[in-house]
C-alpha cells in the first residue's frame, strides 16, 4: 500500500499482528486445534519449575514488598497459571507480586483472563481503578500491548518463554555493492517475493554501524586478554 517494498520485520510484523488478520489476533494457536505446542502446554511441571527460580531470585534480591512479575508472550496463560497455583503456598512472595501479561492478541486475553482465574473488582470510589485479581494465588493481574507500558520503579523479573522466536526482525544480506536489506514485495500475479534492497538502508547502515562497534569491542578485549 506504501507503492514498494517492505522490510522482513514490517511483514512479519503484520503477518502476526495485524489487528483483522493477524496470525496470534483472533484465534487460539495453540495445542491440538492450533498449529502448535509448547513446554507448558505439555506439563505443569514447566510453570512450577520456573516459579520456583522466580521465588529464589525474589529472595536473593533481599525479598521486596513489591515486585513486577511480567511475562512477554504469555500464549493462553499456562505458565503463570502453574506458577501461581505452585507458589501459592508462599504467602509473603505471592503478596508481593503483581503480574504484567504483555500481550496484543484480545482472543489471547480472554483465555488468560479465563485460565488465571481472574475476578474484576469493582470498586465504589471513583478515584481508584479497577483491579484484576487472580483467585489462584490472590495476585493483582495487569495487560498491556507493549513492555513500555508496564509501571517502572519496581523490581522487575521478566520471564519470555518461546517469545523472542518470533519477534520482526530485518535480515540482511553481504552483496558486490554492500551490506543489503531483505524485502518483501508483491509481483505482478500478486504473489509475495523477496528482493535485495538496491542500496544501503536505514536499518542496515544502523546494524553496520553496531557490527563495527561490536567488532572493535572485541578486537580491544582480546588485546587486553
Amino acid at each position: 500500500f506504501r507503492g514498494g517494498p517492505i522490510s522482513v520485520a514490517e511483514y512479519m510484523e503484520e503477518v502476526l499482528t495485524n489487528p483483522k488478520a493477524g496470525f496470534y489476533i483472533n484465534r487460539d494457536v495453540f495445542g491440538a486445534e492450533g498449529d502448535f505446542i509448547t513446554s507448558p502446554e505439555v506439563s505443569q511441571m514447566f510453570g512450577e519449575m520456573v516459579g520456583v527460580w522466580a521465588m529464589c531470585l525474589w529472595e536473593q534480591m533481599g525479598q521486596p514488598n513489591r515486585v513486577n512479575l511480567v511475562e512477554l508472550g504469555p500464549g493462553r496463560g499456562t505458565l503463570m497459571a502453574d506458577l501461581l497455583r505452585g507458589a501459592s503456598k508462599f504467602k509473603n512472595f505471592t503478596e508481593s507480586l503483581h503480574i504484567h501479561l504483555v500481550e496484543c492478541s484480545p482472543t489471547l486475553q480472554k483465555l488468560q483472563h479465563h485460565n488465571l482465574k481472574c475476578m474484576d473488582e469493582n470498586n465504589a470510589n471513583d478515584n481508584v481503578e479497577e483491579r484484576t485479581i487472580s483467585s489462584l494465588a490472590g495476585t493483582p493481574v495487569s495487560w498491556h500491548a507493549a513492555l513500555e507500558q508496564v509501571p517502572s520503579g519496581f523490581p522487575t523479573i521478566i520471564v519470555a518463554h518461546e517469545f523472542y522466536d518470533a519477534l520482526p526482525v530485518h535480515q540482511f544480506q553481504k552483496t558486490t555493492r554492500g551490506w543489503c536489506e531483505k524485502l518483501v514485495d508483491i509481483a505482478e500475479d500478486s504473489s509475495l517475493h523477496q528482493q535485495l534492497s538496491f542500496c544501503c538502508s536505514a536499518a542496515s547502515g544502523l546494524q553496520i554501524k553496531n557490527w563495527r562497534s561490536l567488532s572493535t569491542l572485541r578486537f580491544v578485549q582480546k588485546r587486553w586478554s
